[in-house]
């Protein structure tokens, strides 16, 4: 799977480092989409839970010890480590999967009050979608108190027919369901809500499909999701480990954990690729009402690590970033790509003047004897490749932490010297 790993791994001996090519079957979010728990939301740029598994016993991780992952996108590690019964704190900017993640790490229901919610959103969906079908859109949504979603062209996201079923569905979540079950059909009005949209999802990034002859079937694609979740909340064992995460930002990150010690971090941060997680989450934002304008979405996107949406892109093309000081000469790239980009230099200077300021947090909150790894993958801007796990590493051993080992794990999208690797690190 690796078998153009040696070429792309010669720099690591010129720099000093150790590493190891392991031999893992997909690493990318596919394989949870079969899981118990992983499949409840999906993320493309994800990591799936076998990594989590490994990582789990390559860093000899244990019931006492905290898991971290200050990076943590829709919770895999979170929800790995419940199932195996580890401590574990995560942080996560993003709203969305912020609250996603803790949504899907409450498993203490009573499925027959479950059943009983169910039974009263599908008896008052039929009797409103079938007094609503003759209605106009504007009579629609004023006769039951809605409004779609703020989100720009919501009619191009979704099918007004589509949209309709999906916002009458919402509405009686909000109503007919006990508040002990709130999280559970939030979880799945988040995930049925992108599901029914208009939307290519074969690859990371979200793009529209606006000539596509699917026939969506909103309900059908609520109760099946429904199903699904109450299924594997049968095979789990209800007691949580108090696992949990909190909507913040990594780089204040002993503000945020306070006075908690972190043993092991399992993490994946974003990588410096242009891509925007606020971005591509913006219609399930939108639509679960988590903001309302797109000027809240670009804030969020200029405080995230890699953030690039709106202004975040435009704040970048004005004047020169500077390395922090004392990284100048680990951020080799600068001279090069300031002199093809300014925009792409900056970008790539801000990404990792964050992730330093995040690895020195780490150090504030990091217990004797941490280990952590962080998955991350290179990338090209401009023409000139940017080697994260290289400048990663030394940003770590800058700090005062051991670079215990790089390890690869596979050649991706396709592309020439495109891989994604861990960073393995202790105190």
């Amino acid at each position: 799977m690796c078998k153009h790993a040696p070429e792309y791994t010669k720099s690591y001996g010129a720099h000093g480092f150790d590493f190891e090519v392991l031999d893992l079957s997909d690493v990318t979010f596919r394989p949870g989409t079969d899981e118990s728990v992983h499949s409840w939301f999906r993320l493309t740029p994800s990591y799936s839970p076998e990594l989590v598994r490994f990582f789990l016993k390559y860093l000899e991780c244990d019931p006492e010890r905290v898991i971290c992952d200050p990076f943590s996108g829709k919770g895999t590690t979170s929800i790995e480590c419940q199932k195996q019964s580890f401590q574990a704190i995560a942080v996560e900017i993003n709203p969305l999967l912020a609250k996603v993640s803790n949504w899907a790490l409450k498993w203490d229901y009573e499925l027959t009050s479950l059943d009983t919610d169910f039974k009263k959103i599908r008896e008052s969906f039929e009797k409103y979608h079938e007094r609503s079908k003759s209605m106009k859109l504007e009579a629609f949504l004023d006769h039951f108190q809605l409004q779609l979603p703020l989100i720009h062209n919501p009619l191009r996201w979704w099918r007004e027919c589509v949209l309709r079923e999906l916002l009458l569905l919402r509405k009686l979540c909000s109503e007919k369901v006990t508040p002990d079950n709130s999280p559970f059909f939030s979880l799945l009005m988040s995930e049925a809500c992108l599901r029914c949209a208009n939307i290519h999802r074969n690859h990371p990034t979200i793009t529209f499909d606006d000539n596509h002859d699917r026939t969506i079937d909103v309900w059908q694609e609520f109760e099946d999701r429904f199903t699904k979740m109450r299924s594997d909340l049968k095979m789990l064992d209800k007691h949580s480990n108090g696992c949990f995460v909190i909507e913040g930002d990594s780089t204040r990150l002993s503000q945020t954990l306070g006075e908690t010690e972190v043993h092991r971090v399992i993490t994946s941060p974003p990588y410096p690729n242009r891509f925007s997680y606020i971005h591509q989450t913006r219609p399930q934002l939108f639509f679960m009402e988590l903001i309302e304008t797109a000027k809240e979405a670009t804030e969020i996107d200029l405080a995230a690590i890699g953030g690039t949406w709106g202004r975040a892109t435009s704040v970048l093309e004005k004047e020169f970033i500077p390395p922090n000081p004392g990284t100048e000469g680990i951020l080799d790239y600068v001279p090069e790509l300031r002199k093809n980009s300014l925009l792409m230099c900056n970008y790539a200077t801000k990404y990792f003047n964050m992730m330093h300021a995040h690895i020195r947090e780490l150090k504030k909150t990091a217990a004797k004897g941490f280990k952590g790894v962080y998955v991350v993958g290179n990338s090209r801007l401009s023409g000139v490749e940017i080697v994260t796990e290289v400048i990663l590493s030394k940003l770590f051993v800058l700090e005062g932490f051991n670079l215990d080992k790089i390890v690869v794990f596979r050649k991706r999208g396709g592309k020439k010297k495109l891989y994604e690797t861990g960073v393995c690190v202790s105190l």
